[in-house]
């Protein structure tokens, strides 16, 4: 009986694989079949020469994102690993997932409640028969989507997918100010503050949490450092992601110096020939991102930020053979001994011990979770933090 439960359970967690890169694979497949024909559409019409690179550009991520898909879902049909429920046979992860579920206190770290929230809602996810106890909050919040440096490659804000599940299943909706990834906290900030001003003049009642990826918080920070007290009562939180609070050592990496440096085309020949200046590495992004500036930054402006709200922080690691293979050559050339999701080390993506922040813990995962062609259970990591933050009664 032993040994056909355990085939009754590897099958199942065969075929749950399966399904879920099948579900994967069907998103991909509505989304960018629609955007490929709108911008075939669109390319048609188009005569300026950069809006037809940016066009050209974002076909190609709509079909690279539906190809690796489709690999994954064939990848799947091989992978007969058993998916091991980290939370199962831990006495001390029930104890977490009872109290949370029947809103009872227990001596605990934030990161491990949120760690034991999250791993539970994961395998909930990857097992099809597995049923959970905990539950999705119900309420009413706006989700504020703020993404990080060079966004614009991608076709999406970082964690949409995740956000547009909340959408679909709980009707938590989600809105993404636009910030320029190239461009530093200062500018990016002022962006923020007309651009959520106007939503809240616009929807009044509305309670917003911000939901800010790698340079995103940054810029977060910059704004809500801008306001104060000030800040409208309709923010409640924010939560980063993969935020380089205290700065990122990679900015201070010889080639991205050597690379700033030819991008300083001089001023003579970049406006005859371009029209404008060039910097290949904008000097206030790296300002922005500099660890020396970054400490410095927080330090000198922790008290400022708006007293009132919840903060959270989390934290990725990867192995260079565990990630995209973008963050494979950022680790090959932004070499770190310490522990890294490829461009952000753990301990800078953490609040210091002199601000009263929720630090919850690392997860495994590289920097780039949130974008759409990711495999990551971005779903299971926003249901965990509204699990989490109705725990402890932050919402």
């Amino acid at each position: 009986m032993s040994a056909i439960h355990v085939l009754s359970k590897s099958f199942s967690h065969y075929r749950s694989r399966i399904q879920k890169r099948k579900d994967i694979l069907s998103y991909a497949k509505h989304t960018s079949t629609e955007e490929i024909i709108f911008n075939l559409q669109r390319l048609v019409k188009l005569k300026d020469k950069k809006d037809v690179l940016k066009t050209l550009l974002s076909i190609t991520n709509s079909s690279i994102w539906l190809s690796r898909s489709a690999f994954t879902v064939l990848k799947s049909y091989f992978d007969i690993s058993s998916m091991e429920n980290l939370n199962l046979n831990s006495e001390r992860a029930q104890e977490i997932i009872s109290c949370v579920t029947n809103k009872r206190s227990v001596d605990a770290t934030d990161s491990e409640v949120f760690q034991t929230i999250y791993h539970e809602l994961a395998h909930s996810h990857l097992v099809n028969d597995y049923r959970t106890s905990l539950k999705v909050p119900e309420v009413k919040v706006t989700i504020v989507l703020v993404s990080g440096v060079f966004n614009e490659i991608f076709s999406t804000p970082a964690f949409k997918r995740g956000a547009e599940t909340l959408l679909d299943q709980y009707d938590i909706k989600h809105i993404a100010p636009v910030v320029d990834g190239r461009k530093g906290a200062r500018e990016n900030s002022l962006a923020l503050k007309k651009q959520i001003e106007e939503y809240i003049e616009a929807n009044p009642n509305e309670r917003l949490w911000f939901f800010c990826f790698s340079k995103g918080g940054v810029d977060t920070l910059h704004y809500l450092r801008s306001k104060g007290d000030k800040l409208s009562e309709n923010i409640i939180g924010v939560s980063f992601i993969a935020t380089p609070i205290m700065g990122s050592d990679h900015i201070n990496n010889k080639l991205l110096k050597l690379a700033n440096t030819i991008g300083k085309v001089p001023e003579n020949v970049s406006k005859k020939v371009l029209g404008k200046d060039v910097n290949l590495i904008a000097s206030e992004l790296q300002k922005s991102l500099s660890k020396n500036f970054r400490e410095s930054w927080f330090k000198k402006n922790h008290k400022q930020l708006p007293s009132r709200l919840f903060y959270t922080a989390i934290a990725f690691e990867s192995k260079w053979h565990q990630s995209h293979v973008w963050m494979m050559l950022t680790k090959a050339i932004f070499r770190s001994q310490k522990s890294n999701d490829g461009i952000v080390d753990v301990e800078n993506a953490q609040f210091p011990f002199y601000f009263n922040g929720h630090n919850l813990g690392v997860l495994e995962g590289h920097h780039l979770v949130g974008s759409r062609s990711s495999f990551y259970d971005q779903e299971a990591l926003m249901k965990a933090h509204l699990i989490y933050l109705d725990y402890k009664n932050l919402l």
